[in-house]
């Protein structure tokens, strides 16, 4: 992915670990695409977790204008 952030322009990867504190995004992810979307960039979202977090994170994205085809999931659990 870190590959891809330097071979693809406008491509940013925000990795983010609800449970584990370390370099990059940590805790809920919710408020931090909710803090880089905030001026409603162009924007694709790729979430993968609980099925708990899909849903809420895409209402969440959906209230916030994007369209249902930005968004892109893999659940587990």
């Amino acid at each position: 992915m870190k590959k891809l952030e330097l071979d693809l322009p406008g491509f940013h990867f925000h990795p983010t670990l609800s449970r584990e504190h370390w370099q990059g995004h940590h805790g809920y992810v919710h408020p931090i695409y909710m803090d880089l979307c905030k001026n409603r960039p162009d924007a694709s979202f790729f979430l993968c977790g609980w099925k708990h977090m899909i849903d809420e994170a895409k209402k969440h994205i959906l209230e916030m204008g994007y369209d249902r085809k930005a968004i892109h999931q893999e659940l587990y659990g």
